[in-house]
């Protein structure tokens, strides 16, 4: 069903549909202009006949001679097809005698079953010699042509609309297929697949080809861009990260041999974080370049999130926290199992670092990892912005960090497929990761 909704939906079948019912609408309008003048063509037809029996039958002046002629030719006609009748002073002669219509020229339905008359009848009338004569003719013709017509709409009309619905299916069948190939390339691009590229697509080169021929080409630019910024980060990095380290290593020796001297320790402390974040970059930049999808497999979110609350509880008695585990019939997911580890990790810990003594619920629900704070939150303008890199709030400038925690954490959960989503936790903050869980 989704199926045909998508190819009713394409552009070529809403073309053929209006196609279609333009054409209806054109040949309804001509087939009734023109049944209205062969219509109109038989009754002037009709007319003049009926006007020819009267003027042949009134040649006479005299009402007797009327009376007689009317009733020879009634007796020699056909009153199935022809109707003859004559109202003088002498009363009626003729094949019906039947009520009539007062109007001069009339189509009416008569019966009478002693002269076998039954159907209808164009009538005429005229005043004559003292009386009325009435010639009147079935009206058999007219209902022929109705028929001849209506033939002619079924087995024009109806094939032909049926003939290039069918054309518009198959060009729209095929558009779908192009369409969705051009759709699944865009998502895999949106993903951060940036090598995805269209397959050939089906058919003659059209419009549709050169759109997938120009989406190609800027998913190989931004490739190759994003490929080279990476590259100059991670060469930065790695050129950055041997310095550093080896200042650590003097900083180290230096505070050993004068311990006394305090900047040595603030040092080393800013020392460390340098590293950190110069590690975390280099994390977010193979993330990002998508090698851990080789080592994904089924991991199961209920041992993961024991593991991590046992590691983290002493940290949070430490400092005044209450760390809590919930688990919700816990799905398994497809990803790494480190990776995962880490991102209820920097949730834990970006929880513990940001608000007061007080409860940190970690909960698994399905295929869905909450953790949830009574800090100060985040406030609702800010929720995509702590998601990029470096970026830190106002109010947590004094406190350690760098800034990167939720970034990774944002990074990994795309690599999974996933979402990250920052919600208030009134008071608080409650941050929300759901996974697609594994089918089949």
């Amino acid at each position: 069903m989704n199926r045909w909704r998508e190819v009713l939906c394409t552009t070529p079948m809403r073309l053929t549909l209006r196609l279609v019912v333009l054409f209806v609408a054109i040949s309804l309008v001509a087939f009734g202009a023109t049944w209205w003048l062969a219509n109109n063509a038989l009754i002037d037809a009709t007319e003049t006949t009926l006007q020819q029996q009267i003027d042949a039958l009134s040649a006479s002046d005299r009402p007797e001679e009327i009376a007689r002629a009317v009733r020879n030719a009634a007796k020699q006609a056909d009153a199935e097809h022809l109707i003859l009748r004559y109202d003088g002073p002498q009363g009626a002669v003729g094949n019906y005698l039947g009520p009539l219509p007062a109007e001069d020229l009339a189509k009416v339905s008569l019966h009478d079953h002693d002269h076998d008359i039954k159907g209808d009848y164009f009538l005429m009338r005229e005043k004559v010699a003292g009386g009325t004569l009435t010639a009147g003719q079935d009206a058999d013709a007219f209902d022929d042509l109705g028929e001849v017509f209506l033939q002619v709409l079924t087995l024009t009309l109806l094939p032909t609309a049926l003939l290039v619905l069918g054309g518009g299916l198959i060009f729209a069948f095929r558009s779908a297929r192009r369409i969705a190939a051009i759709e699944d390339t865009l998502e895999r691009l949106s993903a951060g697949e940036l090598s995805a590229r269209l397959p050939e697509l089906p058919g003659t080169p059209d419009d549709l080809t050169r759109v997938g021929a120009g989406i190609d080409r800027l998913a190989a630019a931004q490739e190759a861009s994003v490929s080279a910024l990476r590259q100059v980060s991670a060469d930065i990095a790695h050129d950055l990260k041997t310095p550093i380290q080896r200042l650590m290593v003097l900083l180290d020796q230096a505070r050993d041999q004068a311990p006394e001297v305090e900047v040595l320790d603030r040092a080393a402390a800013e020392a460390h974080g340098i590293v950190a974040t110069f590690q975390a970059l280099l994390q977010i930049a193979q993330i990002e370049g998508g090698s851990p999808r080789a080592r994904f497999m089924p991991v199961d979110l209920g041992p993961l999130a024991q593991t991590m609350t046992e590691l983290y509880e002493p940290a949070a008695t430490e400092t005044g926290h209450s760390l809590t585990l919930s688990l919700r019939h816990p799905a398994t997911i497809n990803g790494e199992r480190t990776l995962l580890g880490q991102v209820i990790a920097n949730l834990i810990e970006n929880a513990l670092r940001h608000s007061p003594p007080g409860p940190v619920a970690l909960t698994i629900d399905g295929a869905t990892i909450t953790v949830a704070d009574r800090g100060p939150g985040i406030p609702a303008s800010e929720h995509q912005a702590v998601l990029r890199r470096l970026y830190r709030l106002e109010s947590s400038r004094s406190t350690p960090g760098s800034g990167l925690g939720l970034a990774l954490v944002d990074v990994i959960v795309k690599l999974h497929g996933g979402t990250l989503s920052l919600q208030d936790n009134a008071p608080g903050l409650r941050a929300v990761v759901t996974f697609p869980g594994m089918t089949g």
